[in-house]
């Protein structure tokens, strides 16, 4: 190799190496994914998924072109890095204790629930920092899931986010007047309000936040309750899902996904640029939506 392409090889690695930074020097894109019953092992869980379920999962996260993934029902460490490989992605999952009995699959009584926990991709090249579970939205509930908590700081600037995966069965105002459901919906409105409680102290610190991840409840839906909880006027937050076709599953009129922005993270949000990815079929029974935030100029 001559002196001229021995000197090109070198600039090429020395601009791989700083891809990273100059990828996330301004804008990141940050998305949430409820990924179902994601297990360490083929075969496991609820869902029991081939090597090539993996392998479609890693595709559709990689076509995501997230720079932070929030997700939650994924087992452990392990079996996120199914899906987000190793030398691309930094893992970190709720310390929340695995489940200390089994418990069987709705439709598949033969397999273990297994442990549904929330968590962070992050791509290698971003500064973050580990902050303390939410444990209060366990609600001294083994079911109930903890909420992982993480602070980026990209041009200089912080940004705290919380992936959380709240009470399922207490969507709307259908849920809300079945007395069947009355403490499935009394949970919910206790992790909201754990929820408003935790956006308060970012406040006070002057700390922009997004909430993300399942809420398992349709907070764009005209005077839902659980939304005025979360966001009262006197101080209200961003829903970039408010005034958006909810395309993932026909059946059901909106989402129950969210990316919930305050703190002056709504300033942050990059107009237009929030998302719905396709759903994949036949699973995650969820799909991701996501949105800029623009950390610097």
């Amino acid at each position: 190799m001559d002196l001229r392409n021995t000197a090109m090889a070198i600039l090429a690695c020395l601009v791989l190496g700083l891809m990273p930074a100059i990828l996330h020097a301004g804008d990141l894109r940050i998305a949430a994914w409820n990924l179902e019953h994601l297990a360490e092992a083929d075969n496991d869980g609820c869902v029991g998924r081939s090597a090539s379920d993996y392998a479609t999962l890693a595709t559709g996260i990689a076509q995501l072109g997230a720079d932070i993934v929030a997700f939650q029902e994924v087992e452990n460490v392990a079996a996120a890095h199914r899906v987000f490989p190793d030398e691309d992605w930094r893992i970190e999952v709720s310390r929340r204790p695995p489940p200390n009995q089994s418990r069987a699959c709705w439709g598949r009584p033969e397999s273990d629930l297994g442990h549904l926990a929330t968590g962070f991709a992050i791509r290698r090249g971003i500064e973050y920092r580990r902050n303390d579970d939410l444990k209060a939205l366990g609600n001294n509930i083994a079911t109930q899931r903890w909420g992982a908590d993480i602070t980026v700081t990209a041009k200089g600037r912080d940004m705290r986010l919380l992936s959380v995966h709240l009470a399922s069965g207490c969507w709307g105002e259908e849920q809300d007047a079945d007395s069947d459901r009355r403490k499935t919906c009394a949970t919910l409105r206790a992790q909201m309000t754990h929820l408003g409680s935790w956006a308060d102290q970012r406040r006070e610190e002057g700390m922009p936040f997004v909430i993300l991840g399942d809420f398992n409840r349709r907070l764009t839906l005209p005077g839902d309750w659980a939304w005025r909880l979360l966001s009262p006027s006197s101080a209200p937050l961003s829903l970039p899902t408010e005034g958006v076709p909810f395309r993932c599953d026909p059946r059901f009129p909106a989402f129950i996904d969210h990316l919930v922005a305050g703190g002056g993270a709504e300033e942050m949000l990059v107009d237009g640029s929030f998302r719905e990815a396709p759903r994949i079929d036949p699973h995650p029974d969820h799909c991701a939506v996501s949105a800029k935030f623009r950390f610097g100029e």
